[in-house]
């Protein structure tokens, strides 16, 4: 599995669980203050300890500071000012700590790293480095050059840590950010759609009926003619109203599916969607579209899932469509939840809904959870009688 397969299936949980990781290695790290802070109270004489620990506790607080606040993704408008303040530390440190103040030669680099953007992030991370080096730390040339080397990787892994915490902050941000969008452009073309029905008729109608008003009484005839057009006009676009709304018209089965799969896909949710038999009556496939939308949104708003099932299984006559995905939060039954909330909505939404249309098409609905996963069960048939049937619209065909 590829590394952007792995990061499909990146949650709220384990967002958390990269910052605190992150949170716990940089925290922990902040105790190696205690090799110089040691050094120097069993060396030295009163006055170079005391300015040995303000010093090198002042570092630590600065690290700790623009540290835990990368890991949090909350930057501060102090954050230069503290950066400056730890680096005049960091330069002063080796004359007062003695050798060992490469222990925490990590510090600065790091905070360079995660507190600036770009080639200043990087000319400050390798440049505090290079000073190590040069610093009167020690005379010992393999040990600066080998707590150089160290306090390199401690600070570089630190830094990558740091940054992959944040950046998987961003991606679900940004796949929560696409969610919203696709579900707002659904509801613009449910918008566009109404008004290009409502429209052309309203504005015929408002016409004729103005013109109504200017026949004459003796024109009796004529103003019944003219009232039983505006009369047909408004039945038609009752109609189209009932069919937009309940999503008859023009409802696609296959371009549901799609638009589905892209959504979900966006979100970081893998889809492994099964042929659905290309034989389904209309009636059917427009009411496993609106489940399968139905579906993708309970997902969207009341899991964390990383994958989502379709499959289909034939019996005789009658065809079961599961929708499936692994997205049960733990903490609660989120996924019942909405449900309920769906079922309890008024006018035909959500799950409620859903087990209306089914049952216009002879289907049923059936949802359970079992072992993290929760599945969406839709029994349909696999042709329709020959008699009329109550279509998703309502009306009689």
């Amino acid at each position: 599995m590829g590394a952007s397969q792995r990061l499909r299936g990146v949650g709220p949980g384990i967002v958390r669980l990269a910052r605190a990781t992150a949170g716990v290695f940089l925290v922990g790290m902040a105790a190696f203050a205690a090799v110089p802070l040691a050094e120097a109270l069993g060396a030295y004489s009163s006055v170079r300890v005391v300015t040995a620990v303000v010093l090198i506790i002042g570092l630590t607080g600065c690290y700790l500071w623009l540290a835990v606040r990368a890991v949090l993704d909350r930057g501060s408008r102090w954050d230069p000012a503290v950066l400056a303040v730890m680096c005049v530390l960091a330069l002063a440190v080796p004359f007062a700590a003695g050798p060992t103040w490469l222990s925490v030669g990590f510090m600065l680099p790091l905070a360079f790293a995660v507190t600036l953007r770009g080639r200043w992030a990087a000319l400050g991370f390798f440049a505090s480095l290079a000073a190590g080096l040069v610093l009167p730390a020690s005379q010992d040339l393999s040990w600066v050059l080998f707590g150089s080397l160290q306090n390199l990787l401690t600070a570089g892994a630190l830094a990558g840590l740091t940054i992959f915490a944040t950046l998987l902050a961003e991606l679900q941000r940004t796949r929560e950010e696409a969610a919203k969008l696709a579900i707002t452009e659904e509801r613009l073309r449910f918008a566009r759609e109404l008004h290009d029905v409502l429209g052309h008729n309203l504005s015929v109608i408002a016409m004729r009926t103005e013109l109504g008003t200017r026949i004459p009484p003796e024109e009796i005839d004529r103003l019944r003619r003219e009232l039983t057009e505006i009369h047909d006009i408004a039945s038609r676009s009752l109609h189209d109203v009932r069919a937009v709304v309940k999503g008859y018209r023009e409802m696609s089965l296959e371009r549901e599916l799609s638009g589905v799969r892209r959504v979900l896909e966006t979100a970081g949710v893998r889809c492994d969607f099964a042929e659905l038999p290309p034989s389904l009556p209309p009636e059917v496939r427009v009411a496993l579209a609106w489940a399968v939308r139905e579906a993708a949104t309970n997902l969207l708003r009341h899991s964390d899932a990383t994958v989502c099932l379709l499959g289909v299984e034939t019996d005789g006559d009658r065809i079961t469509v599961t929708v499936a995905n692994d997205g049960v939060r733990p903490d609660s039954d989120s996924i019942a939840a909405g449900a309920a909330d769906a079922e309890a909505t008024v006018g035909g939404s959500g799950l409620a809904g859903l087990d209306e249309r089914l049952a216009q098409v002879g289907g049923s609905c059936g949802r359970h959870t079992e072992d993290g996963w929760f599945t969406l069960s839709l029994d349909v048939p696999g042709r329709l009688p020959a008699a009329a049937l109550t279509s998703a619209t309502g009306d009689r065909r």
